[in-house]
């Protein structure tokens, strides 16, 4: 009866770990694939909070072995909700202004749930390639449905920033080995998400996307790294051709603007695109200077704006936007100092572990979980010039998600990482076996 006891257990054990396995998979589809719908977050975190519950006892173990790691990303987004709440308090502010602080505690979690479930990195490209195209069919019914700037129903610059995080996904988690018809999926899905950011008129995503595709020529080097990446540029100049010398490009991309906008800022006008950002750099830096040490106040840059001279005598398109369009702007102007080193932490820290992952591990191919997650970070550096990333539900949660998952996976991708030791019994799940329990192994 003892016998059989234990081996009913091991059975039930096993079960819930292979349950566990394809949930795990199922969710890093849903992370990705599902983000442009309404609610598109929704399936992924009943995911995540259910496997959670499951398997405790492998996210327990997962700890002791990433603790190290994890724990710095855990202890950094205590500290921004620490900082965020305490900001609400002395503001004044309500309880919603801290919602996308407290989504950064989604880094060490999701870390934790892609390390201890192991799951193909895979599922995140195939719901990477899902969204790109879901991305581009919102994009085209859209605009022939008279939509101004295509946002998939939202924001057209944060819809812009996330099919690039999308891309991302799709270009560096692609599988290992050269198969015939990767260059021609990679090329067709670079074009799709091209055309739903050129869609969208988002100009600020376009250096992120020129760093995304040259680094994945650059390949390993070589005489063909030279060829790929004279087509990459060769590309990207006619992509940027295109949009100036195509007049409906042009006039959607709002590349005759510039100038003009130049023009007005010059004349002391700052209702234009470039005009705004420019007055908001200026209003963000003399709020820094006058309180360096706490800021405004979180999700209170938008007080600034409604000072302008310009806003109080008429109604601007300028006066309703309420955040500084750079996130170094907007963290140091609405919570000083402290702020200014946590948003520099959020790009650094992971970009650091990425990166030092990579060097260890010698993955000189720009291919794997540790090379995504590096560009993901600069495509975010570089979207954070010209937009408030943090300030947009969906662009923070999406960076919240994906730096968690991709270092998960990365530190499971590459166990001779320094710290990190391949956990007992789960290397098994990765060549998609199961386990063996411990008391089993005495049977």
């Amino acid at each position: 009866m003892a016998v059989s006891g234990k081996r009913f257990y091991s059975q039930g054990y096993l079960e819930r770990q292979r349950f566990a396995a394809s949930a795990a998979g199922l969710s890093l589809v849903c992370a990705t694939a599902l983000i442009f719908l309404p609610k598109g977050f929704a399936p992924f975190g009943v995911l995540l909070a259910g496997v959670t519950l499951l398997v405790p006892d492998l996210l327990t173990e997962a700890w002791t072995k990433t603790g190290q790691v994890l724990g710095s990303f855990a202890l950094l987004a205590v500290l921004v909700l620490g900082l965020a709440i305490l900001s609400m308090q002395f503001s004044g502010q309500g309880w919603r202004t801290i919602d996308n602080y407290a989504r950064f505690l989604l880094v060490p979690w999701c870390g934790l749930l892609a390390f201890a479930l192991a799951p193909s990195r895979l599922w995140l490209w195939i719901g990477a390639i899902s969204g790109v195209v879901l991305a581009c069919a919102l994009a085209i019914v859209e605009m022939i449905s008279g939509v101004e700037r295509a946002g998939g129903g939202d924001n057209p610059i944060v819809f812009a920033n996330a099919v690039l995080a999308l891309l991302v996904l799709v270009v560096y988690c692609r599988p290992q080995g050269r198969q015939p018809w990767m260059l021609l999926l990679l090329t067709s899905m670079l074009i799709l998400g091209t055309i739903a950011i050129v869609l969208s008129g988002s100009r600020g995503v376009l250096p992120g996307l020129g760093l995304l595709v040259l680094v994945a020529a650059i390949g390993s080097g070589g005489r063909k790294a030279r060829v790929r990446i004279g087509i990459s540029l060769a590309a990207l100049l006619l992509l940027l051709a295109l949009m100036c010398l195509v007049p409906w490009l042009t006039a959607h991309m709002r590349l005759e603007n510039i100038q003009t906008d130049l023009q007005k800022y010059s004349a002391g006008q700052v209702d234009s695109a470039l005009g705004a950002r420019l007055k908001f750099l200026s209003l963000a830096w003399h709020a820094f200077l006058d309180h360096p040490w706490m800021g405004l106040g979180i999700d209170r840059f938008g007080t600034l704006v409604e000072q302008l001279p310009e806003c109080r005598a008429q109604e601007l398109t300028v006066c309703k936007l309420r955040h500084a369009h750079n996130d170094l702007a907007q963290w140091s102007a609405t919570l000083g100092i402290p702020g200014l080193v946590l948003i520099v932490a959020l790009y650094l820290l992971p970009a650091a572990h990425f990166l030092r992952i990579i060097r260890t591990n010698r993955l000189t191919v720009p291919k794997g979980s540790a090379w995504a997650g590096l560009i993901l970070v600069a495509v975010y550096v570089l979207s954070g010039i010209t937009q408030s990333m943090f300030a947009h539900a969906l662009t923070t949660t999406l960076y919240a998600v994906l730096v968690g998952l991709l270092l998960g996976l990365a530190l499971r991708e590459n166990p001779s990482t320094p710290g990190i030791a391949p956990p007992e019994g789960l290397s098994a799940l990765a060549r998609h076996r199961l386990p063996v329990p411990q008391h089993q192994q005495h049977d």
